[in-house]
């Protein structure tokens, strides 16, 4: 499974050219630049239309503004005439928030 762990901004929708109307799940992480430094990025994961009917939107609600662990699946996609392409993101399963344990670390024996 593979998990996004950012910070939750909420569902938005976005609507293309061609008027489909595409909802994300929008988290911000933290990376790095082309020169070392950290910087913070949004990414919007897609939300599928069963996933929004069954209130996906609600879910994540309480987390607006807290760090989240979501589970996605990445899905491969080329332009018609073959010269882009690229990876989306989308939430997988049910789209729920994964709990993360963090864990300390041990001190060695003395």
């Amino acid at each position: 499974m593979l998990l996004q762990i950012g910070l939750c901004k909420g569902v938005t929708s976005n609507e293309k050219s061609n008027g489909i109307i595409e909802h994300f799940l929008v988290v911000t992480a933290e990376q790095k630049d082309q020169f070392g430094q950290d910087v913070e990025v949004s990414i919007g994961l897609k939300v599928s239309k069963r996933q929004l009917d069954s209130g996906i939107e609600n879910a994540y609600k309480p987390f607006i503004g807290k760090q989240v662990a979501v589970p996605v699946y990445a899905k491969a996609w080329k332009s018609k005439a073959g010269t882009s392409f690229g990876l989306d993101l989308w939430l997988s399963g049910d789209g729920l928030p994964v709990p993360v344990q963090r864990t300390q670390p041990v001190r060695a024996a003395s």
